[in-house]
């Protein structure tokens, strides 16, 4: 934690803004949190990596989401190939690449969101001699030309599944030689986190062998795995939160400004109320609809609050918040992306009905009389 706070201070948010607005994220933040022994928190021990706990990940996710938002946005992808490496039953494949993803020297990315998706399979795998044919278009791969490792889902055709609802197929795609069965397209222009350099990724009859296949998985218990994962509120949130409230807390001391001083110990007093709340459930560990239920409501309350945040200091600052040096704009599109990223269809329910009933109790408090 040590690391991540001299790190979020000394490198990254000194450097926020020009990250920001960057083609890329310099490599040079990459090999800091290498260095820093920050790629392997989520790996096991005997393969370099920290099997850190929660209490240990979330305040490193905190700073460093607070400090840049798009750095940190890279950096997290990169620990998913390796959960799946440390958990695959794929041995020749995890001892290859699981010691250099947690040491760094290889960043790792993923490909897999679409699978949240309902309707017609964005990639799918079928069975070939020695392996699998692949076909379809990934829609977001976040890190092209700076990862080298891509954990890659595709739904098998004919896949059957536990309840019919098919099959799942994970594998490595190495990006240092892709193969003209894999296109991608020029980065994607984003309204926050563009220096992610994120693309459509077209696979056309990519053959995948059998040896470097991870896991297939029933589909219907990856997505019942994924909505119990995505349901738990992220830290990211509330380190943009806690950056925009110094941010708003200093504004409001260099200019005399009490209403601006006032919001910041609102929200301030707020987000310690939500974090505790959300830590809390996430700490319970139950898996039941109620439980899961719960979840949401409360990381959809962070994400709404992490967005009143970052309007309160755009509104405190005024028009020079509109200047792209100026990271009030940035946190505002950054908590914007927050809104969405991993979103699910309860996610989307719970951060609309969240937004009309503050409008709503807003409206009444200021206006006590209306019917």
């Amino acid at each position: 934690m040590v690391a991540a706070r001299l790190l979020a201070v000394d490198l990254l948010a000194p450097t926020a803004e020009s990250t920001d607005q960057a083609p890329l994220v310099p490599r040079s933040h990459l090999e800091a949190l290498a260095d820093a022994g920050l790629c392997g928190l989520a790996g096991p021990p005997d393969h370099g990596g920290k099997a850190a706990s929660p209490g240990v990940t979330r305040p490193v996710y905190e700073a460093l989401a607070g400090a840049c938002g798009v750095t940190f946005f890279v950096w997290v992808q990169h620990h998913a190939p390796v959960r799946l490496l440390a958990s695959s039953a794929n041995t020749a494949v995890r001892e290859r690449w699981l010691p250099e993803l947690c040491r760094g020297s290889v960043l790792g990315g993923v490909a897999f969101a679409y699978l949240r998706r309902p309707g017609p399979a964005a990639v799918v795998a079928r069975r070939a001699p020695g392996g699998w044919t692949v076909d379809g278009e990934a829609p977001f791969v976040t890190s092209w030309g700076l990862a080298r490792l891509f954990a890659v889902a595709a739904v098998v055709e004919d896949g059957g599944g536990e309840d019919g609802g098919g099959e799942a197929m994970f594998f490595l795609l190495d990006a240092e030689a892709p193969g003209p069965s894999v296109e991608a397209t020029p980065p994607l222009r984003l309204a926050a986190m563009g220096a992610s350099s994120t693309v459509r990724l077209r696979f056309d009859g990519l053959f995948v062998p059998e040896a470097e296949v991870l896991r297939t998985i029933d589909l219907g218990r990856w997505r019942a795995r994924d909505r119990a994962a995505t349901s738990h509120p992220h830290p990211a949130p509330f380190g943009l939160t806690s950056t925009a409230l110094a941010l708003l807390t200093a504004r409001a001391e260099a200019t005399g400004q009490t209403a601006a001083g006032r919001c910041a110990r609102d929200l301030a007093a707020e987000l310690e109320e939500c974090r505790t709340r959300c830590y809390a459930l996430s700490d319970e560990g139950r898996d039941d609809d109620t439980h899961l239920d719960a979840l949401v409501e409360a990381r959809a309350w962070g994400l709404d609050l992490a967005m009143r945040s970052a309007q309160a200091l755009v509104a405190a600052t005024g028009g020079g918040a509109m200047a792209l040096d100026h990271p009030a704009q940035r946190l505002l599109r950054e908590a914007a992306f927050w809104s969405i990223q991993a979103q699910s269809t309860s996610l989307r329910a719970a951060t609309l009905s969240r937004a009309s009933s503050v409008t709503a109790g807003s409206w009444v408090r200021r206006n006590p009389r209306s019917p």
